[in-house]
């Protein structure tokens, strides 16, 4: 009875003080050599393995529903566990307090009146929270508005500013309990929440340990935190001009509608800043991108990179691009509008290729092409002729004498035999055998 119990003890030892305690405990006495002449060497402080409160107490097979309580009766909103839901199982730890049962909570000991209280998570705005999350699952598929902030309603509902105005707060339980609390929503959020709720949005292992491999995920720092670094951004400020800039959340925000977690979303891109604050008229100049100050905190100087102006084309627009960028362009979110400013930012994806290819010729209409090249072309692929093209344009061209037809009476009467016989099919394009060739040589037949 005594080897289970030893089992046992061990456990309990490594949840109180991390892995450290399993090693103390593990590892055999060794024999020292008797040296009556001389004191045995003190042996070097060895630094105590990191202790991981949510691991240890997972190994342990707890729930969470028994540390994490409401703050009131009913309520969603869960509080940082104290001494009274730890001495359920801690009370001879806490009637006699060593400094290995306190230091993951406490950074002094003896512990003091709550001042010392180490913060969690210690990773804050370092790392998520909630881990899971899909945007696209949880926005509005009609993106409708709130007629108080005049903002999309999904939006606003979740995303609420902070008192200053610059910063967009994340959602807590409240918010989610709006839908998560309905009967037969999963997860659900109740007062009465199990640990299969919990963990239907929160991996706590990875949030307090940076080493965690069972399923890393790698997420930038500014989309953990929601601000890039040496930046300064007011939300509030950019509210104030949404009528005359036509701004939604969604205008910057471009990519969240289909972002299915953390690592797919990101902040807006400096394109989408330059958008506005280079390419509109009605910006005052002190807002322009070339005012460093606006954005930056530290100090900036000399000439705006290429990814801050609109009149440097970009290193991607190589010819290759030029030919086969036909994907990028009809993609949902494309920012041709920021250079090519006759497109609109609202566009459609189906309308973007056509606001500037109906303004500007393809790369195969040289000088050679009206004349010589565009019959065959037409010939072999029509449909990407009628991209532009409207269905008379053709007539309103061929109704009238090619150049080759001019003078007419000469090459009716045997002019066009050279022609005809080299490439019949661009004189089918007008005419048929039966209206035209029958009337004389149909008569040479007979």
């Amino acid at each position: 009875m005594k080897k289970p119990r030893q089992h046992l003890l061990t456990f309990v030892l490594a949840c109180l003080c991390g892995p450290a305690s399993l090693l103390a405990q593990d590892k055999p006495a060794q024999e020292t050599p008797a040296q009556p002449s001389m004191a045995a060497a003190p042996s070097a402080p060895q630094e105590q393995a990191t202790f991981f409160m949510h691991a240890a107490h997972k190994k342990a097979k707890l729930d969470c529903e028994g540390c994490h309580v409401a703050e009131k009766s009913g309520s969603v909103v869960l509080v940082r566990p104290g001494h009274d839901e730890c001495t359920s199982c801690h009370q001879e730890d806490f009637d006699t307090p060593k400094a290995s049962m306190c230091a993951p909570c406490h950074s002094t000991f003896p512990p003091k009146n709550g001042s010392d209280l180490i913060p969690y998570p210690l990773f804050k705005k370092k790392r998520a929270m909630l881990i899971e999350f899909s945007h696209a699952l949880h926005v509005d598929p009609l993106g409708r508005m709130d007629p108080q902030t005049h903002s999309r309603a999904d939006c606003s509902f979740c995303h609420q500013l902070d008192a200053q105005g610059a910063f967009a707060t994340f959602p807590g339980h409240p918010q989610c309990a709006a839908c998560h609390s309905k009967p037969g929503m999963k997860p659900m959020l109740s007062p009465n929440s199990t640990t299969g709720d919990c963990r239907g949005c929160h991996t706590p292992e990875e949030i307090e340990n940076p080493g965690y491999t069972k399923e890393r995920r790698m997420i930038a720092p500014h989309i953990v935190a929601g601000e890039y670094v040496n930046l300064k951004f007011s939300h509030a400020a950019h509210f104030k001009i949404r009528d005359q800039y036509q701004l939604q959340c969604t205008t910057c925000h471009d990519g969240i509608t289909s972002s299915k977690g953390l690592t797919s979303m990101t902040l807006p891109k400096m394109v989408d800043c330059v958008g506005c604050h280079e390419t509109s008229k009605a910006m005052p100049v002190e807002f322009r991108m070339s005012n460093c100050q606006v954005c930056h905190i530290d100090n900036r100087s000399g000439p705006a990179p290429i990814s801050h102006t609109r009149y440097v084309k970009p290193d991607f627009h190589t010819e290759s691009f030029r030919k086969h960028h036909s994907a990028e362009a009809s993609a949902p979110g494309a920012k041709c509008f920021v250079c090519h400013t006759n497109v609109s930012p609202q566009a459609a994806a189906s309308e973007q290729c056509n606001s500037c290819h109906q303004v500007m010729l393809p790369a195969s209409h040289t000088a050679r092409w009206r004349d010589d090249i565009h019959g065959k072309y037409a010939a072999i692929d029509r449909e990407s002729c009628s991209t532009c093209h409207v269905t008379d344009f053709c007539s309103r061209c061929h109704n009238e004498l090619p150049r080759s037809h001019v003078p007419l009476p000469p090459f009716k009467n045997g002019g066009h035999a050279k022609l005809a016989m080299i490439n019949k099919r661009s004189c089918f394009a007008c005419h048929t055998y039966q209206d035209t060739c029958v009337e004389c040589h149909a008569q040479k037949i007979r």
